[in-house]
């Protein structure tokens, strides 16, 4: 499938963490994120035995039946979604394609499954200034600025009058 990229913004609080679980929970509730189709699988509603009967006895002796059966036992054991937090564990391969994915919360530098601030020097070439307007943040956003690797997101604080207004969140993530 792909990553996709994916950006929001956020009314400025001082806890750039509890602003990043609000978000992740908005678009949980609104159900903007990609979900894996396992809802209606027959498949898990077999047991093993009746699953593994399934299977092309001829692959049996190279291990591709085990490896699907193993497969099979991971995927009955995932969670049912109630939170993006289970959502996200009931599909770790493919993500949510969303900030959901930011599993990880806030670091002050890019890590996997985290959001990170730009530095000072980023933020300057960028913006030209260390608090930029959202305006400016949102044209750079959109112009694919704040992409780090799949699965790192970025975050941006702008400014209106002098003081912090929104945190924006960018990133792109899912497979």
């Amino acid at each position: 499938m792909g990553a996709s990229a994916w950006r929001y913004r956020a009314d400025y609080q001082q806890d750039v963490g509890a602003a990043l679980r609000q978000l992740r929970q908005k678009v949980y509730d609104r159900g903007e994120y990609y979900r894996e189709s396992v809802e209606g699988d027959p498949d898990l509603e077999l047991t093993e035995e009746e699953f593994g009967a399934r299977l092309d006895p001829r692959n049996d002796d190279d291990g591709f039946n085990d490896a699907i059966i193993e497969d099979w036992r991971e995927r009955k054991r995932r969670p049912v979604p109630v939170d993006p937090d289970t959502l996200f564990a009931a599909q770790p391969h493919s993500g949510t394609h969303s900030i959901i994915d930011m599993v990880n919360g806030v670091s002050d530098r890019p890590d996997f499954a985290t959001v990170s601030p730009l530095t000072s020097e980023e933020l300057i070439e960028a913006f030209g200034s260390t608090t930029p307007q959202s305006s400016q943040v949102q044209e750079w956003i959109k112009a694919g600025g704040g992409l780090r690797e799949r699965w790192f997101g970025t975050y941006v604080i702008s400014y209106r009058d002098g003081q912090p207004d929104h945190i924006h969140f960018c990133g792109f993530s899912g497979d």
